[in-house]
């Protein structure tokens, strides 16, 4: 059986080491190369071309993200495997969006890894059970965020000033108009947002990118 040949790269030596010499006489998988940084990354998984890349996200000089976003574009043969800390909705799905064929956190067993390393190997896709989860959470709301209107330039207007801490009243004065036409649409972006407050208004904003 041809062991799969993987490459690490991580930027704690500790664990990057670990993972290698955990690996040290397994016939099924061989260490072809680490890398502690998101460019020596780059450099040896292009120079090696393994089956499998664990790639922590949180990379010093490039992310991982963006390690696995070139490698997508250069269209590279290897698979890549993010192991991560650092979990969110909108991370999981971004990685998977960008091309990752696997997704674990870092508290993962030696043998959850070492099995996402096989199948990945064979042509699998490996997804944790709390990654699977957050991902379906973002997909639905990434699927209501699309079947919702969106906001007009003046609700969008209002949004932002309502993120900043202006009342409603403070709101009416700055764009003169009248308290009550402030609240008329603050009741609409409520409902295009599917909120029932503020806070919750802002907070959708900046999940939808419509905040900075």
């Amino acid at each position: 059986m041809r062991s799969v040949r993987v490459v690490i790269a991580d930027d704690h030596p500790v664990y990057r080491e670990g993972l290698a010499r955990n690996w040290e006489g397994d016939p099924r998988i061989t260490v072809s190369g680490v890398a502690a940084d998101g460019v020596a990354a780059l450099t040896v998984i292009r120079e090696e071309r393994p089956e499998v890349a664990i790639v922590d996200l949180r990379l010093p000089e490039i992310d991982g993200m963006q390690v696995l976003e070139v490698l997508t574009a250069e269209k590279a043969p290897t698979g890549i495997l993010v192991l991560t800390a650092f979990m969110d909705s909108a991370t999981v799905y971004r990685a998977f969006a960008k091309g990752a064929k696997g997704f674990l956190e870092k508290s993962a067993s030696f043998a959850e890894i070492t099995s996402a390393v096989l199948a990945i190997g064979a042509g699998g896709t490996v997804i944790s059970p709390y990654a699977q989860e957050v991902l379906a959470d973002e997909i639905r709301v990434r699927q209501l965020n699309e079947e919702r209107p969106s906001l007009t330039a003046r609700e969008l207007e209002i949004l932002r000033l309502a993120s900043d801490g202006y009342s409603a009243q403070r709101i009416a004065d700055e764009l003169h108009v009248s308290l009550a036409t402030v609240k008329t649409h603050l009741q609409h972006v409520y409902e295009k947002l599917g909120v029932s407050d503020r806070a919750s208004a802002v907070a959708q904003g900046i999940r939808r990118g419509l905040l900075s």
